[in-house]
């Protein structure tokens, strides 16, 4: 059993139905509104309560540092393999800009712990990515305020 919300390709997003209707009426362009969410589920029930958690996790994901273009969140509970006690998975993709892509796989006993803990391993993974940004942008700057200090002293 697979659940799935409605979506529709567009030219560079992909969103959600409701997304273009409200853009529709409100006359809002693409590039202003706020994250694309795709939340599936497979081999179980989507409960409100997970939806409510995975979206409010992702709105907290988005800083003035890091945009985020899409999210995708899959919950997956594994029937196949019962043989350990972890049989309930979240994946969790972000896309950033410039086609970046963070991904993160957690197995737990229940959703609750796997949507926590593959949140967390994402927030570490944006950490990573914000560091090494950070670290890329001053070692271009210390370049070119060395290359301004040899042309200021000859």
């Amino acid at each position: 059993m697979t659940q799935d919300f409605v979506i529709r390709k567009t030219g560079r997003k992909v969103l959600d139905v409701s997304q273009l209707e409200r853009t529709a009426k409100e006359g809002v362009s693409m590039d202003e509104q706020s994250l694309d969410v795709k939340i599936e589920s497979r081999n179980v029930g989507m409960t409100p309560r997970w939806k409510a958690e995975i979206e409010r996790r992702t709105e907290a994901l988005q800083t003035d540092t890091i945009r985020i273009i899409h999210a995708r969140v899959t919950l997956t509970k594994n029937a196949h393999h019962k043989k350990g006690a972890d049989n309930a998975e979240a994946l969790v993709v972000v896309t950033l800009p410039r086609r970046r892509t963070v991904t993160a796989r957690k197995e737990s006993k229940t959703f609750e712990e796997a949507i926590r803990s593959a949140f967390q391993a994402i927030e570490h993974e944006l950490d990573k990515v914000e560091e090494k940004r950070l670290a890329r942008n001053a070692k271009a700057t210390a370049k070119r305020i060395e290359k301004a200090m040899a042309l200021t002293a000859v």
